[in-house]
C-alpha cells in the first residue's frame, strides 16, 4: 500500500512537471487535438501489443510515434490540414484498435485499466520511466526554451532567421507522444491528452507574462494531480476522471472569475 502510494507520489512530480511545461506550448502552437491524436493512437498500439504479444510499452510508442510523425509529415507535404490529418489518423487508430482486440478474443487484460486509469497500475520501472522521460524532456526544453517559445509565437518567421523548425517539430512530437504512453496506465487513453491542455489553459488565464505561465502551469498540474489522486484513493475512483473533472472545474470556474488584471 506505502508502495503504491509513494509510487504515484513520485510519478505525479516529474508528471505535472513536463505536462505543465508542454502544456503551455500546447496551447499556444494550438496543438490541443495533436495531443488527443496521440492518446488516441495508443489504444491501437495496446491493442497491438496485446495481438502479437509483445511488450506493451514499446509497441505502444513505436505505434504511437509512426502516427505522429505521419501526422507531421502529411500536413507538411500540403496533402492535408492539420485537424483533417490528426481527425483522420485519430478514427484510423481506434478502429484499427478495434479490430486488433476482435482479432484477439481470448486476451485476459483490464483494458479499461488502460482506457481510463488505475491507481494500481504503476509500478516502480514505469515510475523510473516517467522521471527519466520527464528530467530528459525538461533539460530539452530548457536548453531549447528561445527556439521553442519562438515558434509558439511565429514559426514561420522562426524558419526565416534561421531556426531548423522542422527538427524543432520533431522533437516536440517525440516529447508528447512519450510522455503521454509512458502514463498511460496510470492516466488512461481516453483523458491523458486533458492534462496537456488544462494546465497551459489556466495558466494563460490568469497570465500576461509567458514565463509566469509556466510557473504556474506546472503548480496547477501539481494541484490538480495530487487533489485528484487524493480524492481517487479515498472514493476508489478512476484516477484519470477525477483528476481531469478537478482540473476541468477549476478551470471553469476561474475562466468565469478571471478578469483583465493578470500576473
Amino acid at each position: 500500500m506505502a508502495e503504491i502510494i509513494s509510487n504515484n507520489i513520485i510519478a505525479g512530480i516529474f508528471l505535472s512537471i513536463i505536462f505543465g511545461t508542454l502544456s503551455v506550448f500546447v496551447i499556444l502552437r494550438k496543438l490541443s487535438f495533436l495531443g488527443v491524436g496521440i492518446s488516441h493512437s495508443a489504444f491501437a498500439g495496446v491493442s497491438l501489443a496485446l495481438l502479437l504479444n509483445t511488450d506493451i510499452f514499446i509497441t505502444t510508442l513505436i505505434f504511437s510515434l509512426v502516427v505522429a510523425f505521419l501526422i507531421g509529415k502529411t500536413t507538411k507535404m500540403g496533402k492535408m490540414e492539420y485537424e483533417n490529418s490528426i481527425g483522420l489518423f485519430f478514427s484510423f487508430s481506434m478502429a484499427m484498435g478495434a479490430i486488433f482486440l476482435f482479432l484477439n478474443r481470448n486476451y485476459n487484460f483490464d483494458i479499461m485499466g488502460y482506457l481510463f486509469g488505475s491507481i494500481l497500475g504503476i509500478t516502480d520501472n514505469q515510475v523510473m520511466l516517467i522521471a527519466i522521460f520527464s528530467l530528459l524532456f525538461t533539460s530539452v526544453i530548457i536548453i531549447f526554451f528561445k527556439e521553442f517559445i519562438f515558434m509558439a509565437f511565429d514559426e514561420e518567421v522562426a524558419f526565416t532567421s534561421g531556426i531548423n523548425t522542422n527538427f524543432f517539430d520533431n522533437i516536440l512530437l517525440i516529447m508528447l507522444t512519450a510522455i503521454i504512453v509512458s502514463c498511460l496506465k496510470l492516466i488512461g487513453i481516453i483523458l491523458v491528452s486533458a492534462l496537456l491542455i488544462l494546465p497551459g489553459s489556466f495558466s494563460l488565464i490568469i497570465c500576461r507574462d509567458y514565463k509566469m505561465a509556466f510557473i504556474v502551469s506546472i503548480f496547477y498540474a501539481l494541484f490538480i494531480y495530487f487533489s485528484g489522486f487524493a480524492i481517487s484513493w479515498f472514493w476508489d475512483l478512476p484516477p484519470g476522471a477525477t483528476i481531469v473533472s478537478v482540473g476541468s472545474i477549476g478551470y471553469f470556474i476561474t475562466m468565469l472569475l478571471s478578469r483583465r488584471s493578470k500576473l
